[in-house]
């Protein structure tokens, strides 16, 4: 019987463990923008294609930054190098430019549009007409 007590209290430790590794991940994902860039390298990614397989990669004029810069900073830890989606979030492959823009002005403007819109507003919300239009052309179709 005094196995029964040993055998749950490591049961717990275990699963209060696991639960506890998705939390920077999340932290991460909701950290303003300024420190979003700094939490981690990003994963590598051929800058000469987009996630649609585009060799363009439009520089923002204003910011100096390209879709791909903006992309690797603020977007592939939760939509992946090739836009596959991580961890239950969404695709982004196949998506046109429109729709990227589209959806990337609502977040930033706050509009709710769906489950992931409090993490998506918080990432564009710091974002410039520029930058999106930048993300747009990298990484629509």
């Amino acid at each position: 019987m005094k196995s029964t007590p040993l055998f749950l209290a490591l049961v717990l430790s275990l699963t209060l463990a696991a639960c506890g590794q998705d939390k920077p991940a999340e932290t991460a994902a909701v950290a303003p923008a300024d420190t979003a860039t700094t939490a981690g390298p990003p994963m590598p990614m051929d800058p000469s294609q987009g996630v649609a397989g585009h060799v363009e990669a439009v520089a923002d004029a204003g910011a100096g930054e390209s879709g791909h810069d903006l992309y690797a900073a603020k977007c592939i830890s939760c939509h992946g190098g090739s836009g596959e989606g991580l961890a239950g979030n969404p695709k982004l492959a196949g998506l046109t430019r429109a729709v990227i823009q589209s959806r990337l002005a609502d977040y930033r403007d706050g509009k709710k549009l769906g489950p992931k819109t409090p993490i998506m507003a918080a990432m564009a919300k710091p974002l410039t007409d520029a930058q999106i239009a930048a993300l747009a052309s990298y990484l629509g179709e």
